[in-house]
């Protein structure tokens, strides 16, 4: 396969699960909206979880299997396809929950239907009503399993990233791959156009409010249940379980890896550093989106996309370039190509999440905590620092974690941009994958999967015994 036939594959794979994706996505947002209570919040947690599975934790369990199928290439692209769109459908999903009222109704759009409007008219209509969310998951669908680097290297799925990853190493010249990249950026500049319309919305001071859907649930239960299922098995369970029986096996051998500690103390203090300066950079700019206009804000957050959307493989060798040229190469072996190359790369992502959690309010118990606050009573006044925990703490714990967990396990980057003498646990992991699935390396990935959690757990049990005190 060439480079022309691995960028169309790619493309078509990726219109191919953006399609199925978006209709996914679509019923079961439908699906979700019509839940409560307790069912509700299993539902959401069921869905999100596959998309927080690690692309090492997958690729260490179907590496072989994908191995196996070489003489079925359909077979291991099926499987491909399959664990990246169970991967990518909770952010499809995500942007569709928490999309703004459109500015054209179902019932706008179906009276301009009677009124056999222009087609000029009607597509304005159209565009305006919420199959623009629609469009906006369909592109953030295909960018994201067009630009999949890290499993489609593992699993050897065909396509540019796996093509391009290959050459690399072999040893195709920095100039030619970046000039190579241009492409697929060109060929994802159309699908961004959507997810800036989507994310420009967050400066619009009259779209605060969420429809709700009046859409019954069309009996899709069993059906919706049964994806959320089947993306648990294949994406968490399976691979979760190849890594509980690695630890079982391979423990031992930890303890003979004295480098091991040092492997994650460098992936901990890498994904630190990205996570303040990401965050940072994140809320200045919807600081910047809601005090500008409509224009600038949206070219701002065009520009800003660009880079994190080009795929780290791509944004990788592209930054490995600037930063070998005689301006910037002083900087060269130190750790400023690689915290810049995952600011830029987990910008995009932050920037939908904050957007999203922005619309999260409790503007009762907001009022409540600010009350709380003056009062003179002590006691009063702790009870304002637990509720401001649960209203406003606990929303920003979580996007700090989540920012810092893709931080962590970002694998691509650091192959390429780690000064010497730099060794995060997850590249060492990930070069060592290649070579196969062995029971002392499944056991260092599980206590590379647990450590950002004991971290979290450690952080919560202290708030707790903090507020107790």
């Amino acid at each position: 396969m060439n480079w022309t036939e691995a960028l169309i594959w790619s493309a078509g794979r990726s219109l191919i699960l953006a399609i199925i994706g978006t209709v996914i996505a679509n019923g079961l947002q439908t699906w979700l909206r019509g839940l409560s209570g307790a069912k509700k919040k299993r539902a959401w947690g069921g869905l999100l979880l596959p998309f927080f599975a690690p692309s090492l934790m997958t690729g260490y369990c179907y590496r072989d299997t994908a191995m196996s199928l070489i003489h079925f290439p359909w077979a291991k692209e099926i499987l491909y396809g399959l664990i990246v769109m169970m991967q990518a459908v909770p952010v499809a999903v995500i942007i569709l929950e928490f999309s703004t009222s459109p500015a054209t109704s179902a019932t706008a759009l179906y009276s301009g239907g009677l009124m056999k409007l222009a087609s000029t008219e009607r597509w304005k209509l159209f565009l305006t009503s919420r199959f623009q969310y629609s469009l906006a998951a369909f592109g953030l669908l295909f960018v994201l399993s067009f630009q999949e680097a890290d499993l489609a290297a593992l699993m050897q799925a065909s396509g540019w990233t796996e093509w391009m990853f290959t050459k690399h190493v072999g040893g195709l010249a920095l100039q030619e791959t970046i000039s190579l990249t241009l492409w697929p950026i060109l060929i994802q500049i159309p699908f961004l156009v959507p997810i800036v319309l989507w994310l420009g919305k967050a400066g619009d001071r009259n779209s605060n409010k969420i429809e709700r859907s009046t859409v019954p649930q069309l009996g899709c239960d069993w059906l919706c249940t049964t994806w959320i299922s089947l993306a648990i098995a294949i994406v968490v369970i399976v691979p979760g379980s190849q890594l509980i029986r690695g630890i079982f096996i391979g423990f031992g051998s930890l303890f003979l890896q004295p480098s091991t500690f040092r492997e994650l103390s460098d992936a901990l203090l890498i994904a630190g550093t990205t996570t303040v300066g990401t965050l940072g950079l994140a809320m200045a700019c919807r600081f910047f989106l809601i005090q500008n206009g409509s224009f600038a804000r949206r070219w701002l957050l065009f520009c800003l996309l660009i880079p994190g959307s080009m795929g780290n493989l791509a944004l990788g060798l592209m930054l490995a370039g600037i930063f070998q040229t005689e301006l910037f190469q002083i900087a060269y072996d130190t750790p400023v190509p690689l915290i810049l190359g995952e600011i830029l790369a987990i910008l995009p992502r932050t920037l939908i999440l904050l957007h999203c959690l922005s619309r999260m309010n409790f503007p009762a118990s907001e009022h409540l905590v600010e009350m709380l606050k003056t009062s003179p009573i002590v006691r009063q006044r702790d009870q304002a620092i637990e509720l401001a925990w649960q209203t406003r703490g606990r929303i920003r714990f979580i996007t700090v974690a989540i920012v810092g967990f893709w931080a962590y396990f970002e694998v691509m980057l650091p192959s390429i941009l780690a000064m010497p003498g730099l060794a995060p646990v997850g590249l060492v992991l990930y070069n060592n994958l290649h070579y196969g699935r062995i029971a002392a390396l499944g056991a260092k990935l599980a206590l590379a999967f647990m450590f950002p959690f004991l971290i979290v757990l450690g952080v919560l049990l202290l708030r707790k015994v903090w507020s107790r005190l």
